[in-house]
């Protein structure tokens, strides 16, 4: 993802040259001075990285022992070295991307010679490694967060906060501007995230196998070519290989019909609708059913359908007003409960149960749920402050039961997991409300600084936490770092969004400082990882990180 930061590859070098031509070998007590990093071709850690870091006293100390890889990468504010990224990983930022009058949590960085930087960005960008090593290859639960304006998704270590990877589309060939990656739904066996591009018209197959380099052209595993107009929320269906696709809020008024993705073949399928602008998307843990909703109805209706897909109807659910059009955004399926991929079930290290909330999402690796018919389903109306509730029948048919107050601009809500209540982003209202699942209750409002024009909720599989994106456009939340833009000029608060944890009962419990527009939030279990009882937690005190970063 080496954009802005010159590489010079020379021939193959084991050893570098001082000012005098001399042989230099690092080694305790060099002086990095004297070395020519850009003749070093190696990139090997002990022998280079962690000399380098340690002569230069990058984290406060000199002595090399301090700079295991791990060390390094965890270091700072979340992001400080993201593999495969020199671009966003703040160890170089700092220097590059800040007023040299800035304070920074590691000023020695500036003491970094240009060939120095250089080099560590090559290291960066070959992943980081140490050996075989590659930092956070074997992360088990993952966040994959959409920074729209930016046309990239941020994958967060659920576990520690650190940004680990940043999937770029430009780099991988789709350019979506002004809006890039909206929402996501993975593979069930967690090996693949699609990804909707609302600009570009695309939906695009991602690996999500974390050692390869997320700019190689073999991480990019599909993507829609015929042109489907500012897609927005997906909905997976795990019987088969069918993936439904809503359109975005940022549609034409005039937009219709929602897509039926093969994700075999990356064809799509375009059903009609009566309606405009089919947002709210959702599908039953079977696959049987997709429910989409008119992004805006009348002051006497909305309305929703319910598409059969064994039977390719479409049953027309019309929704009565009290003389307010209803805005529709989020559909939520609840009562459909998993396990989340990846983990051990037999002393369940992940917390066992989950709830599915087939608002759009497999979250990778889960098996059909058990709960089965009737469900119930909610669906957020911005406008309208408010969450209506549905019962899904098995034949299909969707009730209408109640409507509650829901905050002040509901957005894309999601049950927590295990489904016994509601994380309802209030996006004009700065804070998260939690309403009881059964008694429809409102159990609290989450108020914090990052909470700013919040977007999307997630879940940890376990229930320790839940996490949220906010978009930040109107600048209502100060990040740590106002990084310069690609000109050299300063950018102002809303330049930047966050990723927020919460304990379940409102803790803040740290922030990584994203960049521009933040929107989508899902979580994955990916395979191969660690259990939750393997994590190596002695890196991260919840209770009080701020994990900062763009």
């Amino acid at each position: 993802m080496l954009r802005s930061v010159p590489v010079l590859l020379l021939a193959l070098v084991l050893t570098a040259c001082d000012t005098t031509g001399n042989l230099v070998g690092p080694g305790d007590g060099f002086d990095p001075s004297a070395v020519d990093y850009d003749a070093v071709s190696s990139l090997d850690y002990d022998e280079y990285v962690r000399p380098l870091l340690a002569a230069r006293a990058v984290l406060g100390s000199s002595n090399p022992d301090d700079y295991d890889v791990m060390d390094v990468v965890m270091a700072g504010p979340s992001g400080f070295v993201v593999p495969f990224d020199s671009e966003g990983s703040l160890m170089l930022r700092f220097v590059r991307d800040l007023p040299d009058t800035a304070e920074i949590p590691f000023p020695a960085l500036r003491d970094l010679e240009d060939d120095e930087a250089r080099y560590l960005a090559r290291w960066i960008e070959a992943g980081a490694r140490d050996g075989d090593t590659i930092p956070f290859a074997d992360a088990h639960h993952v966040l994959a967060a959409g920074v729209q304006a930016e046309n990239h998704v941020a994958l967060v270590d659920a576990e520690t906060l650190r940004l680990i990877r940043r999937i770029d589309f430009d780099d991988l060939g789709i350019e979506s501007y002004p809006y890039g990656p909206h929402h996501f739904a993975f593979e069930p066996d967690g090996s693949a995230m699609y990804v909707s591009l609302v600009s570009a018209g695309v939906v695009a197959k991602v690996s999500l196998d974390l050692t390869l380099d997320p700019s190689d052209p073999a991480a990019l595993l599909g993507r829609t070519e015929d042109r489907f107009a500012t897609p927005g929320m997906l909905a997976l269906d795990p019987s088969t290989s069918r993936l439904f696709v809503g359109r975005s809020t940022l549609s034409d008024p005039l937009e219709t019909g929602f897509g039926i993705l093969d994700r075999e073949t990356m064809d799509m399928e375009v059903v009609a609708t009566p309606f405009n602008v089919p947002h709210a998307m959702a599908a039953t843990p079977d696959g049987r059913y997709a429910i989409t909703a008119e992004l805006t109805g009348t002051q006497a209706e909305s309305r929703a359908l319910v598409y059969d897909a064994e039977t390719g109807d479409i049953s027309i659910v019309p929704i009565p007003a009290d003389g307010a059009p209803r805005e529709f955004i989020h559909f939520s399926i609840l009562g459909a409960h998993h396990m989340g991929g990846g983990m051990d079930h037999g002393d369940h290290t992940m917390g066992g149960e989950m709830d599915a909330d087939a608002s759009g999402s497999d979250h990778g690796g889960m098996a059909e749920g058990a709960a089965g018919y009737p469900y119930t389903v909610t669906l957020t109306s911005r406008s309208t402050d408010e969450v209506l509730f549905f019962e899904l029948s098995e034949d299909g048919d969707l009730t209408f039961t109640d409507a509650y107050p829901a905050g002040d601009g509901p957005y894309h809500a999601h049950a927590n997991h295990d489904g016994s209540s509601i994380l309802i982003p209030d996006q004009r209202g700065d804070a998260v409300s939690i309403l009881d699942a059964d008694t429809r209750a409102l159990v609290r409002t989450v108020e914090a600084p990052p909470l700013s024009q919040p977007h999307s909720p997630a879940p940890a599989f376990d229930g320790s936490r839940f996490f949220v994106t906010s978009s930040n456009l109107n600048g209502g939340w100060t990040p740590d770092f106002l990084f310069l833009d690609a000109d050299g000029q300063p950018q102002g608060a809303e330049a930047f969004g966050n990723l927020a944890a919460f304990s379940p009962t409102g803790e803040l419990l740290g922030v990584v400082q994203l960049g521009t527009y933040p929107s989508g939030l899902e979580p994955v279990m990916l395979h191969g990882g660690m259990s939750h009882d393997e994590m190596d937690h002695s890196e991260t005190d919840p209770s009080g990180m701020d994990h900062s970063n763009h």
